[in-house]
């Protein structure tokens, strides 16, 4: 939005300049320009108003938020991870030393077992093997999530961006666990 405002100023100044121009062309402002000047400053802030707003417009309209507010069952969350791809959400903030219920959100189809073996890396580059039950929570509807699965409980050892790998899907996704 910052972009397109700032787009928009310089128009302003544009139009301003222009009228100036047109309308008290022998001032002592207008005067202070050479005939090449001018045109060159007009080109420049006509150049800088296009790539102002059409940055602010690709990134309104591409910005992805890092979390995503839902309702599930009648009770709300927050989805964080990557949107679109892997979330999470719990029921309350995850922490170090606390056991918590992660639950897992795909937008892609998962096919995961009632046991899934999960490989948790720490930021320390510690490595633990997680194995936990799986269970799909099928009364949940998210546009275009594909499966939300509700993983056993587990007790993080650090606090940090905690990635966890499903080691029979290949995928991964990121924790941040909080101190």
């Amino acid at each position: 939005m910052f972009y397109i405002i700032v787009g928009i100023c310089i128009v302003v100044v544009i139009i301003t300049l222009f009228l100036i121009d047109k309308y008290a062309a022998f001032s002592e402002m207008m005067g202070s320009f050479s005939n090449s000047g001018f045109k060159k400053l007009m080109v420049g802030l006509s150049i800088a108003a296009v790539l102002s707003i059409s940055y602010g417009i690709y990134a309104k309209i591409t910005y992805q938020p890092p979390f995503l507010d839902v309702s599930i069952n009648g009770s709300s969350y927050t989805i964080f991870g990557d949107i679109g791809d892997i979330g999470y959400y719990s029921d309350g903030l995850v922490t170090v030393n606390q056991q918590v219920e992660v639950n897992l959100v795909s937008w892609e189809e998962l096919n995961l077992a009632d046991e899934v073996d999960m490989l948790v890396t720490y930021p320390s580059g510690k490595k633990v093997s997680w194995t936990s039950s799986v269970t799909s929570v099928e009364d949940a509807s998210i546009n275009e999530v594909k499966a939300i699965y509700k993983l056993s409980p587990y007790t993080f050892e650090e606090a940090g961006n905690v990635t966890i790998t499903i080691k029979d899907k290949s995928t991964r996704f990121t924790i941040d666990v909080k101190e």
